[in-house]
């Protein structure tokens, strides 16, 4: 099912990109060892993200920030075998790298340390397909995230772990930005919030987990209707409700629960997007009220898996 996504955000977008320039971008052409995962590379000190980007991805760069950041590297690869990566949106999506191109933007910059003193760089980037005037106003397209992990030595900053493409999140070719989670001992993964829903709302959020298994980066987890805003109360949509995570300390090493904890506020005449156990007991309750609803999930060897038994306490 596709889900609309918000008008609003279309506007502003397609605004900013309307700004930006007149310029016929142009884009260079790859071969196919730069979407090989083990590819090596060292990068000089002092880190810098984006040449770390335009040695990922060496094609033509363009700084079109005026009115927002709008900067890119954009590459084509003919030789490259194209991949379809899932969308969270659902929709058809295009082999990548895109037949017609590719833009590659940075989106940020992560730092880690470790116990030993052992420093690291993480940095996220997002594909969307290459367009001459630089816009990106693909409403029911996420954009492709990509992760490049990055470790200091001697000789510079190493390339540790590549996933050149993952899934796409977001809307308008652009995904959320990740942000880093402690999940284990030394051990961290990245949580992307993917927000969709029809004109006018509601529109609902899902959070993705991120992390490094067996070399690569891939999605562990997926929680869905972790947020609902934008309901319409004169159609009786009168749920509404808010989101936070946890990572409890515990003896687990590595890949140590999570706990999402819910509040807000149901009407049992709308129910939309509760998990069936918690939208059962709160059809138990009074007509409406708030609630505090808590979800465990465990992680089961490929994934994180939500537990039955899920807590919910209204007032």
């Amino acid at each position: 099912m596709r889900f609309l996504l918000p008008f609003l955000a279309g506007i502003f977008a397609a605004a900013g990109s309307y700004a930006q320039t007149d310029m016929v971008l142009k884009k260079k052409t790859l071969g196919d060892s730069i979407l090989l995962p083990t590819r090596e590379l060292i990068l000089p000190d002092p880190f810098n993200g984006e040449k770390a980007l335009e040695a990922l991805f060496p094609g033509r760069h363009y700084n079109l920030s005026k009115t927002y950041k709008n900067e890119m590297v954009n590459w084509s690869c003919p030789t490259c075998k194209a991949v379809k990566y899932p969308d969270a949106n659902d929709d058809e999506v295009l082999p990548f790298p895109y037949k017609n191109g590719v833009a590659t933007r940075l989106m940020n910059v992560m730092d880690f340390s470790d116990s030993s003193g052992m420093q690291y760089k993480v940095i996220s980037f997002n594909h969307s397909e290459f367009e001459e005037d630089g816009f990106q106003t693909s409403r029911f397209t996420g954009g492709l995230l990509g992760l490049a992990k990055f470790v200091k030595t001697d000789a510079g900053w190493k390339l540790r772990m590549y996933a050149p493409a993952i899934k796409a999140y977001g809307s308008f070719s652009q995904s959320p930005t990740p942000t880093p989670l402690l999940i284990g001992q030394e051990q961290y993964a990245f949580v992307l919030k993917h927000s969709n829903g029809p004109g006018g709302g509601p529109f609902y959020s899902t959070l993705y987990l991120i992390a490094g298994i067996n070399g690569t980066y891939q999605q562990i987890m997926v929680a869905f209707a972790t947020e609902k805003t934008g309901g319409d109360p004169e159609e009786g949509d009168l749920s509404k409700w808010t989101s936070t995570y946890s990572v409890p300390v515990s003896d687990k090493k590595y890949f140590r629960d999570i706990l999402i904890t819910t509040k807000g506020e149901y009407d049992i005449a709308n129910l939309d997007g509760f998990p069936v156990e918690a939208a059962n007991q709160l059809k138990k309750q009074r007509k409406a009220g708030k609630f505090v609803m808590v979800q465990r999930y465990v992680y089961k060897g490929k994934g994180y898996e939500l537990q039955p038994g899920i807590q919910v306490k209204v007032n």
